[in-house]
Formats: C-alpha cells, structure tokens, sequence
C-alpha cells in the first residue's frame, strides 16, 4: 500500500499550491534552448568534449575546478539543464540517462565529471522537495541553476522576521566555484520537548562566500570541493524545509504536484550514490583507454618481441577489465531505472517508495562500484610500474578513483546492507503479521459458522 496521504497529498498540492499555468503569466515558464535535444545528443556531445577535457586535467587540477571556458561550453550545451524540468527551461533527462553523460564527462577528466555531476545533478533533489515559489525564485529567470548538497547539518537556522537566518559551514561542496545557489542539511530549534529537528536549506549564491580550501586531497583535487560560509544570511521562509533521516535528510517531495513527472517525487540517497558510481565507471574507462594504448604500443614484460596485444595473458586481462567495467555499468543504468520505476509505482499509488527501497538503490551503486574497483585493481596491478609515472594520467586515474573509494559511499556499503536488512526484514514480519491475523480472524468466523 502507498504511504497515507501521499498521493492524496500530490493532488491537493496541485489545487492548492501554485502550478505551470500560475507561474506562466508571471514569465517564470522557459523555453528549452533546444526543444528537440536528446540524451544521445548529450552523450555525443560529451564524447566530443573528451580530447579537450584530457588536455585540462593538469590545469583542473590545479585550479581546483574545470575552467571557465569548460563552464560556458556547459552552459551553452545544456548540460546543467539535463534534471531540470522543463517548466525551466531544463530538458528532464531520466536518471539512468544522466548518469550515461557523467560516464563521458568523467571519462575526459574525472574530477570535471565529479563537479558536473553534483553541481547539475541536484537540480532533482531541489525540485522535489522545495516549493513551487522558491523553484521559480532559483530557476525562474533564466533557467540557469548549479548547486552543491551537503548533508551534514553544520549549518545553523533560526526563525528570523523574513524567513530563517542561517550560519555556519558547509564542507564538501562539489559545484560550489560556479554555483548559483546551495543546498544543505540544517540543525532547526528542537522540538518543545528537546528533540533534535533538521532541515533542508536552499541558499542563493549572493548569502554565502566559497571559501579557497580545496585541492590538497590525493585524488579529485579539481573537483570543485571546497566549504562555503554563511554569516547570519537571511533567506525566504520557503528556502527551508523540515526533514526526516538519518544521514541523508530528506523532506517529503513536492515536485510531482508541480512538474507531473514522478521523478520529482522520490527518496534521494541512492540517486546519489548512483552520482559517485557514474564519476567512477567513468575513471574506469579512462583507464582502459590507457591500458589499451599500452598494450598497443609495448611488449610483454617476459618477452622482447611482439606486442602486449597479441600476448594471450594481457588479452585476458584486457578482457576481464572491460567485462568488470561494462557490469558496472549495468548495474547503474539499473539503478537509474529502477529509481523511476520507484517512483512510477508510487504515483499510480501501488506501493510507497520507502527507505527500504533507497537503501536497495544505494547497496546496488555499491556492488557496482565491486566491480569498478576490481577492474581498476587490475589495470593497475598489471599495468606495469612506468604507467604510474607521475603527473601521467594513468597516474591521475589511479589517485582520482582512490579519492572516490575514501567517500561515504563507498565506505558505508557494510552499515547500508544492514540498514536495508534491517527495513526489509522489518516489512517482511509485518506482513506475516498481518497474514496471520487475517488468518486467524478468518478462522474464527468459520469456527462460529459451524458452531
């Protein structure tokens, strides 16, 4: 069964709250700047782009984030619109097809793939959970939004006569050098009786600073990464949501009343895991596009003539890592899929896309991210000591995917399996429970009949 009220809800937030046609005459609907742009466009477009972001990696690197000519190619192409709806001026990719842009992107450069993809990719997470005033406030006028999401609450807000006035620090905040605004947990006044509240906060790019304290880390280091600062910033109350959640906040989505797509109505831990495992699958590739080029190019390490390609040891190798690439993969355009079926099932009002469900999402990027990390293992492992050179790429590769193997999503895959254990198992007794009962009352009215 759906959740009590959430389909109800949709549709009484679609009488009472504003919609598309209010919006309209207040010029917040856009165009797309390409009406007819699909995602293979968008792909193709990223395969283009390969050969110059490969020439800036070095630069990026330094830099601490893609350049601004990369950025207007961005902009100009569509690529921050891709989640965006088309209310926007976005062009409402789905998620599985999102994540295929991302594979390219970070396959040119990965950390130019991390920053992307957390800096567009939360336009979802936005438009689900935020209300249509603050939506048209952010993306409204000219359709253009970027915005980080950090999900530890290190931001204070407390009611302010214009809203909710906002303090603190938020680290970690991949797409901040060119974002248009913020995304962020934030620790509420508690409750009357002392229990802790938090909230979800979207912050303009004007109420905060981007401060210069990213780069330093061993891989990832032009991802964009660094903290922003907000000093008594005072935001509309709209801009502030109440959440529930453990580590990933989550405030009930809004966005289906507005926007009619099921997508903008679902739990979001496992879309961004499905993030990270793009940028990841993407550094595979990479990878194997240097293995290839060495072997090639040079002979076995045991003999001196021929080459690495015609030895039947490297073929297997060759073999085992574009077969471990191509699951991973799989398993993401999986989860790309599956989260809209989640979602799809919920708004016909089948069965609730429940925490249960998120977790199966982000134990899935996990394994995928198994089969990445074995595929680059082994493209290390037997690539040879000369391909770690530093400064190479392959070098860069190598210390780029171990940034992504220290992340939170990598690193609580175990804690995830037992969270979704746990919630399953739960659901399941519940079940039983209710079979049981149900039994037991059936039971007793045919005990009665008889009698």
């Amino acid at each position: 069964m759906c959740r009590y009220g959430r389909r109800d809800m949709w549709r009484e937030q679609g009488a009472m709250m504003t919609t598309v046609d209010d919006l309209r005459p207040m010029g917040h609907v856009l165009a797309r700047p390409e009406p007819g742009l699909t995602v293979d466009d968008f792909v193709r477009r990223a395969r283009d782009l390969r050969d110059h972001l490969r020439s800036e990696q070095e630069a990026t690197e330094r830099r601490t984030y893609y350049s601004q000519e990369t950025h207007e190619i961005f902009q100009r192409d569509g690529f921050y619109r891709m989640l965006q709806p088309r209310t926007f001026g976005g062009y409402e990719l789905r998620v599985s097809e999102f994540y295929r842009v991302i594979v390219e992107i970070a396959r040119g450069c990965p950390s130019t793939g991390w920053c992307l993809a957390l800096g567009s990719g939360h336009a979802l997470a936005f438009c689900s959970q935020f209300g249509p005033e603050a939506q048209a406030e952010a993306m409204g006028k000219d359709g253009h939004f970027i915005a980080p999401h950090r999900v530890v609450p290190s931001v204070r807000a407390v009611p302010h006569a214009d809203g909710w006035e906002l303090t603190g620090t938020w680290s970690y905040n991949s797409g901040a050098p060119y974002s248009t605004h913020a995304l962020g947990s934030v620790a509420l006044p508690p409750g009357e009786d002392g229990t802790p509240r938090f909230g979800i906060a979207v912050v303009p790019r004007s109420c905060y600073t981007v401060l210069d304290d990213w780069g330093d880390g061993i891989g990832l280091r032009g991802s964009g990464s660094p903290s922003i600062r907000m000093e008594n910033a005072v935001v509309p109350r709209g801009n502030v949501r109440e959440a529930e959640g453990q580590d990933h906040m989550w405030a009930e989505p809004v966005g289906m009343a507005l926007h009619g797509n099921p997508m903008y109505a679902g739990r979001l831990t496992g879309f961004f895991f499905g993030e990270t495992l793009a940028v990841a699958t993407g550094i595979g590739r990479a990878m194997l596009d240097e293995y290839r080029s060495a072997l090639l190019e040079k002979k076995p390490m045991w003999s001196p003539h021929g080459l690495r390609a015609d030895d039947a040891q490297y073929q297997q190798w060759y073999g085992e890592a574009c077969s471990l690439l191509d699951a991973a993969a799989a398993v993401l355009q999986q989860v790309g899929e599956l989260y809209h079926d989640l979602c799809e099932r919920e708004a016909r009002g089948e069965a609730e896309f429940g925490p249960a469900d998120d977790l199966r999402l982000t134990n899935l990027c996990a394994q995928g991210g198994r089969y990445a990390t074995e595929a680059m293992d082994l493209l290390v492992r037997t690539g040879g000591s000369s391909a770690l050179r530093q400064e190479s790429r392959t070098e860069r590769y190598w210390r780029d995917f171990s940034a992504y193997r220290t992340h939170p999503a990598t690193m609580t895959r175990d804690l995830m399996n037992r969270r979704f254990a746990a919630a399953e198992l739960e659901a399941a007794r519940q079940l039983r429970t209710a079979a049981d009962t149900g039994s037991a009352a059936v039971n007793g009215d045919t005990a009665k009949a008889g009698a």
